[in-house]
């Protein structure tokens, strides 16, 4: 254990851990690439990402280990977090910090040592990317190795601020969809209560978006990162457009006055929405567009709205590896959209319901266990409120459910 350990530091890195939320969550696909890259670059048999929890060291992404976690005490980890840059052991057994270390006089036998702190933007570092080696180095890391370590390990640091940033979003928009529920279902003239909803909504995506912005305008990080954070930064304003629309709406509206529109152009922005939840999910997205115009009589933010609530329910109920397409067309004048996934589908004798109950398919979400979507019952009001009109089934020939809506011409 090192000595000293700054109480104050480490109450903020405990915090820090808190906020992402990232402990015991399952691997994922971009931070074992980092480790299989970093093995491969140090040509190290060992690769990890430790995060130090108070009386652990745990692995977000393993490469060439089988354990999760180790006690804190035995943690090389531990040691580098207060290093101001890799830290390097030539030979642990020679090292009197860590000659009797269990993972040196026992399995995995660790000789050589290099971690590189995982950093925050203000420098509280809440674990290391390290390779390790059963055999001494006593030269080291070359200058290359190190600064590829270094370089990977601030990724590690986006990546995860990124992941919680796009939690956070998703957290938010859920709670818009229970907002939205709750209005919907009052038909009423907003006042003060739908003001404090509106408002408890505001305050948590406003500073999403602010924090994505940040991201999103930092010119020192990789483009991948930048371009998640500004679909963040766009699915808040896009949700709140939605609440200032909801409080906007008056007594006895039919819905948004329709207005011409070319139906792509909202369909493209909800897929760029709900483009986080499928890479989280490993859910392949596609579109099939039509090859020109297709121009419908609808308001263009009511049918994103639609698009994303059947894309994200689709995504949840598709397992991982699947996909989930949206058809645009425009056949005989009849313009429309459909959105088909490769899930369970629905049972026969439930074709019929046209409310919530049909998104309980009787299976295990694909994407962790939390509504993504406002129910088909809210979405079939949200068509009809466009003149246009909803229909499910299964996909023929194939499993997996197929949602098309049918909106109305623009010469209508």
């Amino acid at each position: 254990m090192p000595a000293g350990r700054d109480p104050v530091r480490e109450r903020r890195r405990m915090a820090h851990l808190d906020r992402l939320g990232v402990l015991d969550t399952p691997p994922e696909p971009g931070f074992d690439r980092i480790v299989d890259i970093v093995s491969d670059i140090c040509r190290a048999p060992i690769a990890l990402v430790s995060l130090i929890d108070t009386d652990r060291q745990w692995f977000k992404a393993r490469h060439g280990l089988d354990a999760t976690e180790t006690p804190r005490d035995w943690a090389f980890c531990d040691h580098a977090l207060a290093a101001p840059t890799v830290l390097e052991v030539p030979d642990a057994a020679q090292d009197p910090r860590f000659a009797g270390n269990p993972l040196v006089v026992g399995p995995p036998f660790i000789r050589f040592y290099a971690g590189a702190p995982i950093r925050l933007g203000d420098g509280i570092a809440l674990g290391t990317l390290c390779v390790i080696d059963p055999e001494p180095r006593p030269d080291g890391l070359d200058d290359r190795q190190t600064r590829m370590l270094e370089a990977h390990a601030a990724l590690v640091a986006e990546r995860l601020q990124l992941l919680a940033a796009n939690d956070h979003l998703r957290e938010q928009m859920d709670l818009a969809v229970r907002v939205q529920t709750r209005l919907v279902d009052m038909a009423a003239t907003p006042g003060q209560a739908v003001q404090e909803l509106a408002h408890e909504l505001r305050t948590p995506l406003c500073s999403t978006m602010g924090y994505a912005a940040l991201i999103a305008a930092d010119q020192r990080l990789p483009e991948e990162p930048r371009a998640w954070a500004g679909s963040i930064e766009e699915a808040g304003r896009w949700m709140l457009g939605l609440v200032n629309r909801l409080l906007a709406r008056p007594r006895h509206t039919d819905g948004p006055l329709p207005q011409v529109i070319d139906l792509r152009q909202p369909l493209a922005a909800a897929l760029r929405l709900v483009h986080g939840l499928s890479l989280e999910a490993a859910i392949q997205l596609e579109e099939v567009s039509a090859p020109g115009p297709v121009m419908v009589r609808a308001d263009a933010a009511t049918v994103q709205q639609i698009a994303v609530n059947l894309l994200a329910n689709a995504i949840k109920y598709t397992p991982p590896g699947g996909t989930v397409r949206i058809d645009v067309q425009n056949d005989a004048g009849r313009p429309g959209f459909t959105v088909l996934d490769t899930g369970p589908g629905v049972a026969p004798d439930r074709l019929g319901d046209a409310g919530d109950a049909i998104l309980g398919q009787g299976a295990e979400p694909g994407v962790g266990g939390g509504s993504s979507g406002m129910g088909l019952d809210i979405t079939r009001r949200l068509v009809e409120d466009q003149g246009g009109r909803i229909e499910i089934g299964n996909r023929r020939g194939q499993t997996g459910l197929a949602v098309a809506v049918w909106l109305c011409p623009a010469a209508s």
